[in-house]
């Protein structure tokens, strides 16, 4: 979405505000067998913090926290038992002189609450230790919620927490019948598993049976609910692990507070392997050395193979964490409206833009790493922030490219490749972040990118190299310096990413990078991918046609504090549908199915589909000048589109395959030849120059084989969008039952 938001604190409106004519309709369709709650009580009032300034911080002070393995079960090795605790984390907050920043209101160091995994006994504080799966081993989780208070200082151990780490929205759906707080379910994110262990949305566990035991639900299978038991515990989930070697991870999803739990630290590595893959040809010869992980020496970490979450977060002067909101205003008096405690509401923003950036969850870390070649499993956690990634002298100011590499080693080949994507390897490595804008690597939310860089290569070794982000925020897929908004980007703060100390300006490249050619050479042959596409449609309708619209909130509004005015919040649908409306996609079982994307808003989505992997086939614009091209979903019909209106490969009113290299029109090398459970679907856009009084937007055109029963979602992956209803279930049903 366009609008632009800065942090601003919103506290009384004193500007009379301009009176606009509507009629309050509309409200949320839930069901529940649920009583009415008990009122809670009075809410003391919130001490007032400044929001910490991120310029006065210090930058690369802080070292890199390397995620450790998750301990096995001794008496049990396939299963874990998960706690959701609530812990305190150190961010790394210095001022730019290195001191820990104290809080002003008691002047001891700040102490940050996150909530996060304990998994088998293993608590970090935030996040959780990454679980190693082995493909063609099932797996037995046991998600527990234990988010509970502090008793004489000690995190975990007091009565039951009533109330959210951070400030909740009660109009959304999820939260707007008087749902707990403290809520979980859990997804495996690119996981193959079945229904009941996907995380449904409403399939969650408060933190207190008795709680819990008021909001136990049946299940449904028409709809494929699995249903809510009276435990604080999730009914185990089993994941079976027959997909191949990858990447994935786990967060929760619950309905309502999915942005704010993995935003306050509930989320997990996941990774499968297979020895058969990756103990043979180029893969044998990855990096690999197990060693007493630096923070937690009880626990193992692989030197070289690095799992790496990006976040980007926002801070109050004491440390705590914040989700920044917007007062809710209604849309009829424009007052704030209060709950029955005089309490003023908060309505979630359009997007959440954090002005830190953490790295496994410290701010701006540094990695001294050895002149040798390392793995980054990379992943982009973050609520609404994409990131492009490239490399950059911290001394010199030299951006780091090909044509520098060459200059300084020519017969040697580009050393950053990727290896991997959201689920599983290549069939071949190909060189990535070979500089700023369509060079760089571009990391959706959600997605995840296998890459290798080797630090022996002459152009990096020895340097202090800062990892790069100019993403503009929100994402249009234009980089140039006019789509940039300095309140969501700014290049010293989160432009900057972290710090790579090369520790030694001597070293052997790598022979799998150092040259192209011989057998084991990873730009050669990886993982055999087969025929691209590899699937065949079998649906008789041919392609699915999916939208994506914005549509106004007649409900809610809030203050825009950039322009004063007040503005109608936004509905984010997909085929202009809420979440509970009835289910309209129903995939038989082990079909194959074309799913065509159409973005009719002006930014760029990052669509996720629960349950499969899927082939990126192509991308591309609606050409909407010819006669009937595309009719829009109106809620009741699904949209059409006249395939001749599909242009792919080309920017909006181009020729077909006409778009520059690195354009979002066009299927980019690092999404061909891998399979994937993300993609960033292209925006409208109007003809560059042309004055065009149409829109014309973009699509994607996917496809995927539903091999499992039930239920599932498919959604937005910007958080806070997937929590204002862009997101949607469908259902896979037996054979010759689907539409």
């Amino acid at each position: 979405m366009k609008a632009r938001f800065r942090f601003t604190h919103l506290g009384i409106l004193g500007t009379a505000l301009a009176l606009l004519a509507l009629v309050a309709c509309g409200g949320s369709t839930q069901t529940t067998s649920a009583p009415p709650p008990t009122p809670p009580g009075p809410t003391p009032p919130p001490v007032a913090y400044n929001p910490l300034n991120p310029t006065k911080l210090e930058q690369f002070g802080t070292p890199l926290v390397e995620i450790p393995i998750a301990p096995k079960n001794a008496s049990s090795p396939n299963a874990y038992t998960i706690n959701v605790r609530q812990g305190t984390w150190d961010f790394g907050l210095r001022d730019r002189y290195g001191k820990t920043l104290l809080n002003p209101h008691t002047g001891n160091p700040i102490v940050t609450k996150t909530w996060g995994y304990d998994i088998n006994g293993a608590f970090l504080g935030i996040y959780g230790a990454t679980v190693e799966a082995t493909k063609g081993t099932p797996l037995q989780m046991t998600f527990i919620n234990n988010l509970r208070d502090e008793v004489n200082g000690q995190m975990g151990t007091g009565p039951f927490l009533t109330k959210h780490l951070l400030e909740m929205d009660y109009t959304l759906d999820g939260t707007d019948l008087g749902e707990p707080d403290c809520r979980i379910t859990t997804h495996l994110h690119g996981g193959n598993i079945p229904y009941t262990s996907d995380g449904h949305p409403d399939a969650w566990a408060t933190n207190d049976p008795a709680v819990q035991a008021k909001w136990v639900k049946d299940p449904d299978p028409s709809i494929g609910f699995p249903g809510r038991t009276a435990s604080h515990a999730l009914p185990t989930y089993s994941y079976p692990n027959s997909q191949e070697a990858c990447t994935l991870w786990f967060h929760d999803h619950s309905m309502g507070v999915t942005r704010l739990n993995a935003y306050a630290g509930v989320a997990a590595f996941y990774v499968i392997k297979d020895s058969a893959v990756e103990e043979s040809g180029a893969l044998a010869n990855l990096p690999k050395g197990r060693y007493a992980n630096p923070a937690v020496p009880s626990l193992q970490s692989d030197e070289f193979d690095l799992p790496i979450v990006i976040q980007d977060k926002a801070f109050n002067e004491d440390g705590s964490l914040v989700f920044p909101t917007f007062v809710n205003l209604g849309t009829y008096t424009y007052n704030a409206l209060h709950d029955s405690n005089g309490n003023a509401l908060a309505s979630i923003r359009p997007e959440m833009w954090g002005n830190v950036i953490t790295v496994n969850g410290k701010a701006w870390p540094y990695k001294n790493v050895k002149t040798q070649l390392y793995r980054l499993r990379l992943l982009n956690g973050s609520d609404s922030r994409m990131y492009n990634l490239w490399l950059q002298d911290a001394d010199t100011g030299e951006i780091i490219t090909p044509e520098r590499a060459h200059h300084v080693a020519p017969t040697l080949t580009w050393p950053i490749v990727q290896i991997g994507a959201d689920q599983g390897y290549r069939d071949a490595a190909i060189d990535v972040a070979t500089g700023p804008g369509p060079e760089g690597l571009l990391l959706v939310n959600g997605a995840r990118a296998d890459i290798l860089i080797d630090f022996a290569h002459p152009v990096l070794r020895g340097r202090n190299l800062v990892l790069r982000n100019d993403c503009p925020a929100p994402f249009s897929g234009d980089f140039s310096q006019m789509s940039v908004d300095d309140t969501t980007l700014d290049p010293k703060t989160t432009g900057v990413v972290m710090l790579f100390k090369v520790s030694s300006t001597s070293g052997t490249p790598s022979p799998l990078l150092a040259e192209a050619g011989p057998s084991t050479s990873l730009r050669t042959s990886l993982v055999p991918y087969g025929d691209y596409p590899n699937l065949t449609p079998t649906r008789h309708a041919g392609p699915r046609l999916v939208d994506m619209q914005e549509r106004k909130d007649t409900v809610n509004a809030f203050l825009d504090p950039t322009s004063g005015m007040v503005t109608f919040r936004t509905i984010l649908l997909l085929n202009n549908k809420m979440f509970r409306a009835p289910i309209s996609e129903k995939p038989e079982l082990d079909s194959v199915e074309e799913w065509i994307f159409i973005n009719a808003t002006p930014d760029v989505h990052p669509m996720h589909i629960h349950l499969t992997r899927f082939e990126v086939i192509e991308k591309g614009y609606v050409d909407t000048r010819l006669e009937d091209a595309y009719t829009p979903a109106d809620g009741v019909s699904l949209p059409r589109v006249d395939p001749m209106a599909l242009v792919p490969n080309a920017e909006p009113g181009d020729p077909p395959h006409t778009a520059r290299p690195g354009s979002l029109y066009a299927v980019s090398p690092a999404e061909m030849k891998v399979w994937k459970d993300m993609v960033a679907v292209p925006p409208s856009a109007e003809p560059l120059g042309s004055g065009a009084p149409v829109k014309f937007p973009g699509y994607v055109k996917v496809r995927a084989r539903f091999d499992r029963l039930g239920a599932y979602m498919w959604h937005c992956h910007i958080l806070s969008h997937e929590e204002n209803e862009m997101m949607r279930s469908f259902l896979v049903v037996p054979a010759g039952s689907g539409n």
